[in-house]
C-alpha cells in the first residue's frame, strides 16, 4: 500500500466559459484539500482585471498552496504567484499562455482579426460560440469519439457564466500581457502545454522562462486535459510538486 507523505491544499482556477470541475480527474487522490475555483459571474462582477481576481482569491485562499491554472485560469494563477510571498508555493499552467492575441512581439497569439470574429460572434450568440469553443477543448484528440462522450455532460450542463461576463473575459484575454511575469516569476512553474491544442499555440520556443519554471510539451494531449493525457500530466505534476520518490497516490 502506498503512503501518502505530504498534505498540500490545492488550488484550481478554470478558464474562459469552463467549469474548474473539468480538471478534478487530474487531481484524484491528491493529498489535501482542492478548491475548485470558476470565472463565475460572482467572481466576474467583484473584480475588473485578472489580477483583481487574484487579489481575491489570495484573500479567500491565504494558507500556502500550490496553485494550477488551466487556460485563461493560468494567468489568474500566474498573477496571484506573482502577489504573495506565501500563499504560493508553486503554480502549474496548463494549456496557459502569457498573452492570447497576437502582437508584433508575440507572434504565437491567436491572430487579432481570429479573435474579433469570435468575440463577435460570441456578442451576437453567445451559446451557440460558446458550444463551438467546448469542441475545441477536445479537438484533435486521439480518442475523439470518447472525448465527445466525457464532453457531453458540461454541454449539458451550459456556460458557468452569463453572456456579458463571457464578453467580459474575452476583454481580459485581449488585454493582459504577462509575458514578462513569465519570464521573471520568482515562485517555481511548471507550465504544461498541450502538443495538439487547437486553441493555443505552442509558445515554448518565443519566451525564455523564469530560472525556476519548467516548460513541458505534453504528448497527445488537446486543450483540455483528459485521456491518456492525465497521466504524463499527473507524472509532470507529482515530480514537480513532490519531488523524486514521493507520492501521490493512496
Amino acid at each position: 500500500m502506498n503512503q501518502v507523505v505530504h498534505q498540500i491544499p490545492l488550488v484550481v482556477v478554470g478558464g474562459w466559459g469552463v467549469d474548474a470541475a473539468m480538471l478534478l480527474p487530474l487531481f484524484d487522490n491528491w493529498p489535501g484539500e482542492i478548491h475548485l475555483v470558476s470565472l463565475t459571474d460572482t467572481i466576474m462582477d467583484r473584480c475588473e482585471t485578472v489580477a483583481d481576481v487574484a487579489r481575491y482569491l489570495l484573500d479567500r485562499y491565504p494558507c500556502p498552496s500550490v496553485w494550477a491554472g488551466w487556460s485563461q485560469g493560468a494567468q489568474v494563477a500566474m498573477a496571484a504567484a506573482s502577489q504573495g510571498d506565501l500563499p504560493v508555493s508553486r503554480v502549474i499552467t496548463l494549456a496557459g499562455f502569457p498573452r492570447f492575441v497576437a502582437a508584433p512581439d508575440w507572434p504565437v497569439g491567436m491572430a487579432a482579426d481570429t479573435f474579433e470574429t469570435f468575440r463577435a460572434a460570441v456578442a451576437d450568440e453567445s451559446g451557440q460560440a460558446w458550444r463551438r469553443f467546448q469542441q475545441l477543448l477536445i479537438h484533435g484528440c486521439d480518442d475523439y469519439r470518447q472525448a465527445r462522450k466525457d464532453l457531453l455532460p458540461w454541454l449539458k450542463h451550459g456556460t458557468p457564466v452569463s453572456p456579458d461576463k463571457l464578453v467580459r473575459g474575452l476583454e481580459w484575454l485581449e488585454m493582459e500581457d504577462q509575458v514578462a511575469l513569465w519570464r521573471q516569476i520568482r515562485v517555481p512553474a511548471l507550465h504544461l502545454q498541450a502538443e495538439r491544442d487547437a486553441v493555443v499555440r505552442s509558445w515554448a520556443g518565443s519566451l525564455v522562462p523564469a530560472e525556476r519554471s519548467e516548460v513541458v510539451t505534453v504528448a497527445g494531449m488537446s486543450h483540455w486535459p483528459r485521456g491518456q493525457a492525465l497521466t504524463l500530466c499527473r507524472d509532470e505534476i507529482r515530480r514537480f510538486v513532490f519531488g523524486k520518490g514521493d507520492l501521490w497516490q493512496v
